[in-house]
């Protein structure tokens, strides 16, 4: 029986531990600001010393308004605080535009160092941002020694993207800009960046085929065309628009990058190595293009290949808990479960918001090394962070069924049920009743998950 509850727990180890709406938004009212400056310069002093925050740009590359609201928003945020003196956003893009720099699409600590001596800063903050559903995005930010490059901290925070109307009012002008020259590529190219940090990918898409029609050169909107198509699930028109625009450039690291991402998506993991490959050349110190290819290595099942990408992630970028994350999982694979316990720690230790999933992961694999107490430990702490999370009760209550605490492991089944009553969650309650010779529970648990299985 412990085989076929096992089973069944492997079939449903889904994490479904994503912050509700809600919590974010009062997040956002409150600190989250602050919360991820003093992240950040949590380990620096001085008075003297001087922080610039160059900016966020999205890691798949495409421009967007976004990371100027929330660089904006931290650099206030630093300047009310008085512990350092903060460089001027004017400043920076002033730099930014005498010297015709672009903003990377991932973290790079070489990057940020050039940014730092030309401004004259000690510390540069420089991250990533990624998109989530209902008007949220992901920050993943790092301070940066300008005089040794290194990666001094790091910070990660769920936003809510409240400044959605002040796009609308963008667009509005943007139109005013067009009924004067409708002749200008650049113009309708920003009015698609606005439709597509608005999320209307159809109307995006429109403003930047426009683009293209004036100036069929534009690389960069061949580019953030391919990723609205990308975003509605057209893998295909996107991959065509990423090839348009690395004709144009070859050198467009960003643009093989996404083509490799797309061909992810469609299963073709021969090409998306090979394109990760090519922007890797162009630009070896991509850690998001590292971790991209180490992914699709593990859905090949080369495991080795695997870990070296994420161990490669890492060494560039030594805050990367999303590659801790995952190389502990490859790791798992190949039962190597001391590594894989040691980098789940990392990747909390480092983020901490992570740690619900973190610590059902590890909990899975101190379990597949028979130490349960440890497992119950770490399914409970995730409980503790996420008690919507059912797949933590299901992984809990499976361990105190291998310790033969079978009424503990009813409640926690019946807890799953409560949150999730689906098919699998019966099955296992069913299971244990079976075992404890209560067979009359044990079938219309049975009955009730094979009724929602034919569902």
């Amino acid at each position: 029986m412990t085989k076929i509850i096992s089973f069944i727990l492997l079939a449903t180890m889904v994490f479904s531990g994503a912050p509700l709406v809600a919590q974010v938004q009062a997040e956002k009212k409150t600190d989250v600001y602050r919360t991820i400056a003093d992240e950040l310069l949590k380990n620096c002093e001085s008075a003297d010393k001087k922080v610039a925050v160059a900016g966020f740009s999205y890691s798949d590359g495409r421009d967007s308004r976004d990371g100027g609201v929330v660089a904006e928003r931290i650099t206030t945020t630093l300047v009310k605080a008085k512990r350092f003196k903060v460089i001027e956003r004017k400043e920076i893009e002033k730099v930014f535009e005498e010297l015709k720099l672009q903003r990377t699409g991932g973290i790079n600590p070489d990057y940020a160092k050039e940014i730092g001596k030309l401004l004259g800063a000690d510390w540069v903050v420089v991250g990533t941002l990624t998109e989530l559903p209902d008007n949220q995005l992901e920050l993943n930010a790092r301070l940066v020694g300008v005089e040794s490059g290194e990666i001094i901290d790091a910070a990660n925070a769920q936003i809510y993207k409240d400044w959605l109307d002040q796009y609308r009012q963008l667009l509005k002008d943007q139109n005013k800009a067009i009924e004067k020259d409708s002749k200008d590529a650049q113009v309708f190219y920003e009015q698609g960046v606005i439709y597509t940090d608005l999320g209307e990918y159809d109307s995006a898409i429109g403003s930047f085929g426009l683009a293209i029609s004036i100036n069929p050169t534009h690389t960069k909107a061949f580019l953030a065309r391919g990723i609205a198509f990308q975003r509605k699930g057209e893998w295909d028109k996107a991959i065509e628009d990423y090839s348009k625009a690395i004709a144009i450039n070859p050198k467009y690291a960003e643009a093989y990058s996404m083509r490799g991402l797309a061909y992810s998506g469609k299963k073709d993991f021969g090409k998306a190595i090979e394109d990760c490959s090519k922007a890797i050349a162009i630009n070896p110190k991509y850690a998001a293009v590292y971790f991209r290819r180490g992914h699709v290595y593990g859905g090949m099942s080369n495991l080795d290949k695997s870990i070296a990408d994420y161990s490669k992630a890492i060494s560039i970028d030594p805050k990367y808990a999303r590659a801790y994350f995952s190389r502990g999982g490859v790791y798992g694979e190949k039962g190597e479960y001391d590594k894989e316990i040691d980098d789940y720690s990392k990747a909390m230790e480092i983020e901490p918001k992570f740690a619900s999933f973190a610590y059902y992961s590890r909990g899975l694999a101190y379990r597949k090394k028979g130490e349960y107490d440890k497992a119950i430990a770490d399914y409970s702490k995730a409980i503790a962070i996420n008690p919507k999370d059912d797949s933590a009760y299901l992984a809990r209550g499976y361990d105190y069924y291998a310790k033969g605490e079978y009424d503990k492991a009813i409640e926690d089944f019946s807890k799953a049920i409560a949150i999730k009553p689906s098919s699998f969650n019966y099955g296992f309650r069913g299971a244990v009743y079976r075992d404890m010779g209560e067979y009359e529970k044990a079938a219309l648990d049975e009955e009730k998950s094979q009724s929602l299985r034919q569902k």
